[in-house]
């Protein structure tokens, strides 16, 4: 799953706005969130914060190990020449 489908996963499973999730975190405006969602790119600190705003955790585990129901599974797009092991 993209990590965008990821997100809008997270806050469809929790019932959350975005605009009460950005304001409980500090942010002046839900354009974070919805921008980072809509391009794809999100930092790792923006995606913990709004993870435990939300509930959850970000979790590493080996790739080998099948995810729960429960989990949210967010996979690496490939880069040229890069190897992906998941």
């Amino acid at each position: 799953m993209k990590i965008s489908e990821g997100i809008k996963e997270l806050f469809s499973r929790t019932g959350a706005k975005q605009k009460d999730v950005a304001a409980n975190l500090g942010y002046k405006s839900p354009a974070i969130i919805s921008n980072a969602i809509a391009r794809e790119n999100i930092t790792l600190d923006v995606l913990v914060r709004l993870c435990e705003a939300l509930n959850y955790n970000v979790v590493l585990r080996p790739s080998v190990i099948k995810a729960s129901e429960t989990e949210i599974v967010i996979d690496i797009p490939k880069k040229d020449g890069v190897k992906n092991n998941g």
